[in-house]
């Protein structure tokens, strides 16, 4: 690294956004070389024999055309594209089951070229009691390539444009400099390089795969299969790719958060911190991040690695670098705390520790989703303090409750030349003799061992497989290897194949004549259009709609008489909403409440919204207006606004259901539908931990199980719908159908991300 900064970072970068601009370039060749006009021939056949054939012509040739069929009941099969010579397509079926069926067989033929005055026509049939066809074309199909070039050119323009972030990696570049200027910390200095370069690696080379995949698999689907898929709902091949391709996805992310875990053993597992804060520093100045907040957890992570050595003046100085305090989220604004309570312990500052241990327990005991951190931080503290007291017997009664939540060595560093002192101090010198040697087998470069080298010599030595990347390597191999398999698949179905893009020939096409039977039928089914439309001419003043099954039952409620004058409803799919007459005259607003039936959970978002009724997955929400709606330049109108706003409580009171299953106790759940509807993320963002506990025990106490939990039995014991006869220990979770156990793992997830 030169006074620049300047580091030899890993050529996987180069190699990831020139396959994103090569893959890229190739589908924008691919869109201007592509037919941009999808032709197609729809098909309905009755056969009458077990197998049929049915010859097709067009006035086009070295195009691909597939037929498909919407309904499975055939097994067809077909020439694959139109024959140079003849310019005919062979379609032949065998009927699976019986050999009549009076259900009609559906078939899509698709062909993709130029041609503007494309023509098929049916040539002979065979097993065929009847044909009814229509054809038609789709313009400027060559937009879905289009699309997808923009968004893998977007992607990457993202990357390169958004990834500066100048100021930062100035900063972080120089503090790394910082390591350089001392000879003592040249080991480190390059242990950290080479780890960062590692994972730097590894992280470029897992895009590269995902990459090619991605835009390989896209290609290939819409290469073969778009249409069929998007028109005929058929998966067929495209669901092996696409699943395929998910796996694939997949794994590239779970490989990134593997790798993101190893990334910190050189802070945990390893424990050597000025190593580790290379490593952190390194990626806040070179790593691909586009987010502040990545950022300051790198510089954080870098400034407790130092902490730990014993820069204590440096760690404040780096973790202060763009703090912005209360604005930050709260579980770094503890983070932080914990460190400069740390830092000023070590540089004798005991006042200003005080007020760090003072605000973390303030900030533990405001925000209930930092109780998890916030304990082993405080138990820390506490021990610190009592040490500094000289409290040895309180001392050690912590310890003890601190080693048994916390086993791993990570942690328990920073505590182990206390626990020296305190046997110490007891006389139990055996003890702390263990306790010295213990100590003495970690790394030199925290400032616990260093502490305690007085007593004996450090016997650290670096495991074997520190900074060696076998499991890398491994997942390399594996990875090339199915990427080659890929590859070869891939050639085989796109280069061995024909393909739209070849250079396409227009020629005129000599009409053969159509057998009798297929005129026939043709001009009946056009008799049966006009008859058809003469129908609908004369009952279009009075249409009638068949109600779907899926609907939502509607609703009704009972308005107080004057409202019959004063107010204006207003239907919207799903609801109503009811409007001041007054206001909604004179400036088209007035909204006093709205009324809608919701078939998911995202009226949780909603800023102000009651639970007035549900039906299976239906929740009937009113929700009132955040803002002024009335018209204010006169209080009359204010005035009675408010005394129709203050009756909703009374139309309530009358709203019903029309239906005999509806319930009207929502208000007793966080979500009320949660056993028939699907959450989604954004439904549990602005839950709180103890709603989002309540949401996920609700779905259990729904099927009658009790709670070992006092506070969850009293609260379940309040619901007028709660019937809890289930012990907890007999209670089967093979109650819960499949919406409830996805549901009660998203709620985890959330419950998680909130610790």
């Amino acid at each position: 690294m030169n006074k620049k900064g300047g580091v030899k970072l890993s050529r996987m970068r180069l190699l990831y956004y020139g396959l994103g601009i090569l893959i890229s370039c190739f589908l924008l060749w691919i869109s201007f070389s592509e037919g941009k006009r999808l032709h197609f021939l729809e098909i309905e056949i009755m056969p009458a024999k077990q197998n049929f054939a049915i010859n097709i012509g067009a006035n086009s040739k070295d195009v691909d055309i597939f037929a498909a069929e919407k309904g499975v009941h055939a097994a067809i099969y077909y020439t694959g594209r139109l024959d140079e010579q003849q310019m005919r397509l062979t379609i032949g079926g065998n009927i699976k089951g019986k050999t009549l069926d009076s259900t009609p067989i559906h078939l899509l033929l698709f062909g993709l070229d130029n041609t503007d005055n494309w023509q098929w026509e049916i040539l002979s049939s065979v097993g065929v009691t009847s044909i009814h066809f229509s054809q038609g074309e789709m313009t400027n199909i060559r937009v879905y390539l289009y699309l997808y070039v923009v968004v893998v050119f977007g992607i990457l323009s993202v990357f390169l444009l958004f990834r500066n972030n100048g100021e930062n990696r100035s900063y972080a570049k120089e503090s790394l400099l910082e390591f350089t200027d001392d000879p003592e910390n040249q080991a480190a200095f390059e242990a950290g390089k080479r780890w960062f370069l590692i994972h730097d690696r590894r992280r470029y080379w897992n895009r590269c795969l995902i990459l090619f995949f991605a835009c390989g698999s896209g290609f290939y689907m819409f290469q073969e299969y778009l249409y069929k898929w998007v028109i005929l709902k058929s998966l067929d091949y495209i669901g092996i790719v696409f699943i395929l391709t998910l796996v694939i996805l997949g794994l590239g992310g779970t490989l990134k958060v593997c790798w993101a875990k190893m990334y910190m053993e050189v802070l945990t597992k390893e424990n050597r911190p000025l190593t580790a804060a290379v490593a952190f520093l390194m990626e806040a100045a070179y790593g691909p991040y586009r987010h502040q907040s990545y950022f300051k957890k790198q510089v954080h992570n870098a400034a407790v690695g130092l902490s730990r050595a014993g820069r204590y003046v440096q760690a404040l100085k780096m973790a202060d670098y763009g703090w912005k305090g209360a604005q930050e989220k709260k579980l770094m604004q503890l983070a932080h705390s914990n460190l400069c309570y740390v830092c000023f312990i070590g540089l004798g500052r005991l006042l200003d520790a005080e007020a760090e241990y003072s605000y973390q327990k303030q900030l533990v005991k405001k925000h209930p989703g930092l109780k998890r951190m916030g304990e082993a931080i405080l138990l820390l503290s506490e021990i610190r303090k009592a040490y500094i007291e000289q409290k040895f017997g309180q001392v050690e009664a912590y310890v003890n409750v601190y080693c048994d939540r916390y086993s791993d060595s990570y942690r328990r560093i920073p505590l182990m030349p206390i626990q020296m002192k305190v046997y110490e101090q007891a006389g139990e010198m055996e003890k702390a003799k263990n306790i010295c040697g213990n100590l003495l087998s970690y790394s030199p470069e925290n400032i616990a061992v260093r502490q305690v080298m007085e007593h004996g010599a450090c016997t650290y030595v670096e495991s074997p497989g520190f900074l060696k990347d076998k499991t890398g390597l491994v997942c390399r191999i594996v990875l090339t290897g199915v990427l080659g398999i890929y590859m070869v698949l891939f050639g085989i179905l796109m280069l061995m194949e024909p393909h739209h893009w070849e250079t396409s020939k227009t020629i005129t096409y000599e009409e053969t004549k159509v057998e009798e039977h297929i005129q026939q039928t043709t001009a009946a089914e056009k008799a049966e259009d006009e008859q058809m439309e003469t129908e609908i001419s004369e009952t279009e003043g009075e249409p009638t709609y068949q109600a779907s099954n899926t609907q939502a039952p509607g609703f009704e409620m009972d308005l107080p008489k004057e409202w019959n004058s004063l107010a204006v409803r207003n239907e919207f799919k799903g609801g109503c909403s009811y409007h001041q007459k007054k206001s909604y005259d004179l400036i088209g607003d007035g909204v006093l409440f709205y009324i809608q039936a919701y078939s998911d959970c995202s009226y949780v978002n909603l800023p102000d919204y009651h639970i007035w009724g549900y039906d299976g997955p239906y929740v009937y929400v009113m929700s009132e207006p955040t803002d002024v709606t009335f018209y204010t330049e006169d209080n009359a109108i204010m005035e009675e606004y408010n005394k129709m706003h203050n009756e909703i409580s009374q139309i309530q009171d009358t709203f019903r259901i029309q239906s005999d299953t509806a319930k009207y106790d929502g208000s007793e759940f966080v979500f009320p539908n949660s056993s028939d509807s699907l959450l989604q993320e954004p439904d549990l963002w602005n839950l709180s931990a103890s709603q989002l506990r309540i949401a996920k025990n609700e779905i259990y106490a729904r099927h009658g199980r009790r709670f070992a939990d006092e506070e969850l039995q009293r609260y379940f014991n309040q619901c007028s719908w709660y019937e809890g006869l289930i012990d907890p220990r007999e209670f089967e979770e093979n109650v819960l159908n499949e919406t409830e156990h996805f549901n009660i793992r998203l709620i985890d997830e959330q419950q998680k991300n909130m610790e």
